[in-house]
């Protein structure tokens, strides 16, 4: 059982992956465009209105993906959940439209976006993706990995392929909204296509009734993640506001956006794992297991991100060179401390662990809320110093403090090995620093890194990682059953 569990969250994680690697390199595609038919300055704004969308979605999806998961292997009544995951974020919708439209014109003139206009853009991408998160939680509780990448790849396509037409059909003034209209557009579509299968393929259980209280339950569980989402918005998007606010270059914020687009070529691995790490939690609590193999999984996860994290920081100056030419230079000096804050976030998507598996979800808006306080705290006292450089290490400080809070409240549920916690925080952070050696040094320290991390990954793979994460099961009394 054990076995057949890991199998599928590797299989799953395999295929999520591949799904976010067309994500990924979708949004990687876009720095050529953006390097060629953007100003820095436009760039920036760009960046802020994807930010107000990204606030928009995480409104709209009131936490809903996971609690979709959740009540799927809670419940027979599939198509009850589904009608559920359709209708419960149409209200937000609404009022995220409302407050578009209301405040549209003075959070035009505090960001400094040239056009209101375009924040309907912002509404209609944040709504589409909202939406199809929910809507996508359909075939990842049915560990339908295959369809989820099918989806997504097709998606990917059509945003490169309309970005592409859309920038050949407008004049400069309008090269901002069809970055945007790229992105929404064929978000819409797979929204109509996801929704329109799982109509159909929850079709035997239409005449299953819901429990008492699906929805009451449902939203217990995901109001609480509404907070976290938007603490995390706060975590990502304080940097590029304050940014725009603080800095007198609006060419910083440019810069913040470029190297942030870049690291997303990290965020198939995370998601990929996090999306399949929480059916594996799920069904691990339900069929039964141990803690150690939560442990060996999440320490394999997080010795791969930290790896990929250090290449990419180290290659910042050849990739800003290569996709973004000499006015996107400085961007070199932002992209290894975003690359680092992205695996201090890998990091803190296993420390939510204990919270999701005792339902304490609570814990993870309380501390993400107090982190998004901790970093605005950080920008305003780096940004005035070091631009966008601090505000990447802003984001980076504020996610190593989530993720070792959030392993210390979840202890007695998911107890981890502090030394090994310790290793994986120092490899992001020191990535940083040596960036700035030359080339000949930089290519040794990326291939010594790569030869200690397959050294690693062989030796937990042949004798397991039991005690080098998570404590002895032993030593933790009833804690090593879910």
């Amino acid at each position: 059982m054990a076995e057949t569990r890991q199998r599928d969250l590797a299989k799953e994680t395999l295929l999520y992956a591949l799904a976010m690697v067309v994500s990924g390199l979708v949004q990687f595609a876009f720095l050529p465009f953006m390097s060629s038919f953007l100003t820095p300055a436009q760039a920036g704004e760009l960046g802020v209105i994807r930010i107000i969308s990204e606030i928009i979605a995480g409104i709209v999806v009131l936490g809903l993906p996971a609690a979709v998961i959740r009540a799927w292997h809670h419940t027979d009544a599939q198509r009850a959940v589904l009608v559920r995951s359709i209708l419960l974020p149409l209200i937000p919708l609404a009022v995220a439209a409302i407050l578009v439209v209301t405040l549209g014109s003075r959070l035009s003139l505090l960001f400094h976006i040239t056009n209101p206009s375009l924040l309907l853009h912002a509404l209609a991408l944040g709504g589409s993706v909202a939406l199809l998160q929910v809507s996508l939680s359909l075939p990842r509780s049915k560990g339908m990995a295959g369809t989820y990448f099918a989806i997504q790849f097709v998606r990917g396509i059509l945003s490169l392929g309309l970005l592409f037409y859309l920038l050949h059909a407008v004049d400069a003034s309008g090269a901002i909204e069809a970055f945007l209209k790229a992105r929404w557009i064929p978000t819409s579509l797979a929204v109509i296509f996801s929704f329109i299968f799982f109509w159909k393929a929850t079709a035997s259980s239409r005449s299953v009734a819901a429990p008492e209280r699906l929805t009451g339950s449902m939203l217990a569980f995901s109001l609480p993640l509404v907070p976290a989402t938007l603490a995390l918005l706060v975590l990502s998007s304080a940097d590029m506001f304050m940014l725009r606010t603080i800095s007198t270059d609006m060419a910083e914020s440019g810069w913040y956006e470029w190297a942030g687009r870049a690291v997303l070529i990290l965020t198939p691995l995370t998601l990929g794992f996090s999306m399949a790490w929480q059916r594996y939690i799920f069904r691990k609590k339900k069929e039964g297991g141990r803690m150690d193999e939560l442990g060996r999984s999440a320490l394999l996860f997080m010795i791969i991100v930290n790896w990929a994290a250090m290449v990419l920081a180290l290659l910042s100056n050849e990739i800003v060179s290569v996709f973004g030419g000499a006015e996107w230079l400085p961007a070199a000096r932002v992209l290894p401390w975003i690359a680092g804050s992205a695996a201090m976030y890998a990091l803190f998507t296993i420390s939510q662990t204990a919270p999701l598996l005792t339902g304490q979800t609570k814990y993870i808006g309380w501390m993400t809320a107090f982190g998004a306080v901790i970093n605005i705290g950080f920008n305003l006292r780096l940004i005035p110093i070091a631009g966008a450089v601090g505000a990447a290490f802003a984001t980076l400080a504020t996610n190593m403090f989530m993720a070792l809070s959030l392993f210390w409240i979840g202890r007695k549920v998911f107890p981890v090995s502090f030394f090994a916690v310790v290793v994986m925080v120092i490899i992001p952070v020191f990535a940083g620093p040596l960036s700035s050696m030359n080339s000949g040094y930089r290519m040794i320290a990326i291939l010594a890194g790569t030869a200690v991390t397959a050294v690693i990954i062989y030796v937990l793979r042949s004798f397991g990682a039991d005690n080098v994460l998570t404590s002895s099961p032993s030593s933790s009394g009833d804690s090593d059953e879910t």
